[in-house]
């Protein structure tokens, strides 16, 4: 389901896209073989806790509806998208 959204952005999207998982709005010179590190995406658990967080879901709220209320996040220098468990690709 993640290619075909992916596929589906416009190319100014898609360039947004690589500059929030990479920190560059551009692939390496020779091809993604080369990205260093490798990307990777991360299924994020149906409730966790971020740094800037003390409580991990909300007071009364349901594990699985808080993450889904949850953005994708980044770590650009690890390459890595952190994606919440979204259950459709327009949510």
């Amino acid at each position: 389901m993640f290619w075909e959204v992916l596929k589906g952005f416009s190319m100014e999207n898609q360039k947004k896209f690589l500059k929030f998982v990479t920190g560059c709005s551009r692939g390496p010179l020779l091809g993604f073989r080369y990205l260093e590190p490798l990307f990777c995406i991360q299924r994020q658990r149906d409730c966790w806790v971020q740094y800037s967080d003390f409580v991990p879901c909300r007071a009364g709220g349901n594990a699985s509806e808080d993450a889904l209320d949850r953005l994708p996040t980044s770590a650009t220098c690890m390459n890595l998208l952190k994606l919440p468990p979204y259950r459709r690709s327009q949510e």
